[in-house]
């Protein structure tokens, strides 16, 4: 931008130069030299003065990105077998309720495979509740894995209650001998609630890849 504001000032003093001369072409020994001399001035003000924009970064900076990345990536990889296990619990839960809603389970087989679920989810929450992200990140990039980690938890919170309100649901539902129909449409009014509707973490993660990628020359 700055190389690009020289030349247009360079190109008006040229054509300044180029009138003057031609208005007053007696003084043409004086207004070359003075024309010459501003577009010299120009250059090296917009050299020397006028910022220009970095496309460097310092040596101390570069392996300090060197440094970070293997425990980012060794973090990002292990994360991504969580997100896989969350889409699993999904995956079986829709599962479970669209079989007994289409009642190819009986309420028993579906509370039992509920049950077995709820203890998956709830035991998956409690190995987050402590993790941390790794301590040799930068202190922007750890804030950003921990929200992550937040949203993680706050997404697996949502799925293990959905499962447990669903169990209880169906419980009621069979101990009150309440219709199927009903008890489906219950089931689907606590998942309108309770379910959660999507674990966004793109902002995050291309962020972090963005601030360990180093710039090039």
């Amino acid at each position: 931008m700055n190389i690009l504001l020289a030349i247009a000032v360079m190109i008006i003093i040229i054509i300044a130069s180029y009138l003057a001369d031609r208005k007053y072409p007696t003084k043409r020994i004086f207004i070359i030299p003075c024309g010459i001399i501003l577009l010299c001035l120009v250059a090296v003000y917009s050299s020397l003065v006028m910022p220009s924009a970095p496309n460097s970064i310092s040596n101390e900076q570069r392996l300090a990105i060197l440094n970070e990345q293997p425990y980012f990536i060794t973090w990002y990889n292990d994360y991504k077998e969580d997100i896989n296990q969350l889409d699993r619990f999904a995956t079986v839960y829709h599962k479970i309720i669209s079989n007994y809603e289409s009642q190819s389970i009986s309420a028993t087989e579906a509370l039992s495979q509920l049950q077995r679920l709820y203890d998956e989810t709830n035991a998956f929450n409690n190995s987050l509740q402590d993790a941390l992200p790794p301590s040799e990140l930068s202190q922007n990039n750890y804030t950003l894995v921990y929200n992550i980690l937040e949203k993680t938890r706050v997404y697996s919170y949502k799925l293990n209650e959905t499962v447990r309100q669903s169990i209880v649901i169906i419980n009621e539902g069979t101990y009150n001998q309440i219709e199927h129909k009903d008890i489906v449409n219950n089931l689907n009014r606590i998942y309108a609630i309770e379910a959660p509707i999507m674990l966004d973490i793109n902002s995050e993660v291309s962020q972090i890849k963005d601030n360990l990628t180093i710039p090039e020359n």
